[in-house]
């Protein structure tokens, strides 16, 4: 439908009366037709100029234009309203556009853009999105927090215990194999004794960093009390666990403790048959740890 010079004046009544942006620019040309009173006032009169250029400040056509969206095969108006943000480099603000091709007076296929200042909605959600951030950062941080022992940054007796049950469970239904290592650090009192608590601690913490250069990734390392640690291995048959329990033995006998320079451990091994539960399963690793103590220690019990 052809829209007469009367419609037209119409239309740029209603355009001035909108305390938003707005031009009309040729489909065809990209000339700038018509700026409302607000849109003169925020950029000055730029009728007659290329829309992409003055307003802006691109040297062609903005890759952004929505132009070719708003009319049909035949270049007639669709009838088609399209909405979408873009940035402005010229006056450095973000902008909603919502656009709509119509039939000018003369014939022409012009454009209208009412452009909507989004950019204080924009900084709010860069805000938002940036404080969810953080909050998923701080929750990850104290989810890791309540999971590891404070000290030795391997996983706390609460965590190893959900790791154990949730392994034995996935073991039992998918019929793989599981064991575990319990393993104490030999003579332990007598580092605390002799060079003080701090020694003790840092001990501790040169243990787990043994472990865990020598484990595998699908391994989990839990401090299950004092100077005990248990390792539960996904995957892992008797012989591969003992194998395993061998080489962690000979690593820390080999290690160049800090100040106390030797140290040495004791480990036990289980590996989890159809009739185990967790609690069978650790007892059987505690009593081969306790065969390697009461037979000489420093060894992996039977």
């Amino acid at each position: 439908m052809v829209i007469t010079l009367t419609e037209g004046d119409l239309f740029k009544a209603l355009f001035d009366v909108i305390p938003y942006s707005i031009y009309l620019a040729d489909i065809s040309s990209l000339k700038i037709l018509y700026m409302n009173k607000q849109m003169i006032k925020q950029r000055g009169n730029l009728v007659g100029r290329k829309c992409y250029k003055s307003i802006y400040g691109e040297p062609k056509q903005c890759l952004f234009c929505k132009n070719s969206e708003l009319i049909d095969g035949e270049r007639k108006p669709n009838n088609k309203m399209i909405v979408f943000e873009c940035f402005n480099p010229v006056d450095d603000h973000w902008y909603q556009l919502h656009e709509k091709a119509i039939t000018w007076p003369n014939g022409d296929i012009v454009k209208y853009a009412i452009a909507v200042n989004i950019s204080e909605l924009k900084e709010t959600q860069n805000r938002l999105a940036e404080a969810h951030a953080q909050l998923a950062l701080k929750n990850r941080e104290l989810e890791r927090l309540s999971a590891t022992d404070h000290l030795t940054q391997a996983y706390n007796r609460l965590k190893i215990d959900e790791l154990m049950r949730e392994e034995v469970e996935r073991a039992k239904r998918y019929q793989r194999v599981l064991s575990i290592i319990m393993i104490d650090i030999d003579h332990f009192k007598e580092v605390n004794d002799q060079y003080g608590h701090q020694t003790g601690d840092l001990v501790l913490k040169e243990i787990v960093s043994i472990i865990n250069e020598n484990s595998r990734n699908i391994d989990f390392l839990g401090r299950w009390g004092g100077e005990e640690f248990i390792i539960v291995c996904p995957e892992t048959d008797i012989t591969g666990v003992r194998i395993m329990a061998e080489k962690l033995r000979q690593k820390i006998e080999e290690f160049n403790f800090s100040i106390v320079k030797r140290k040495t451990a004791s480990f036990g091994v289980a590996c989890l048959t159809p009739e185990d539960d967790e609690e069978s399963l650790i007892r059987k690793a505690d009593e081969s740890l306790y065969f390697a103590k009461n037979n000489g220690r420093n060894r992996v019990g039977n």
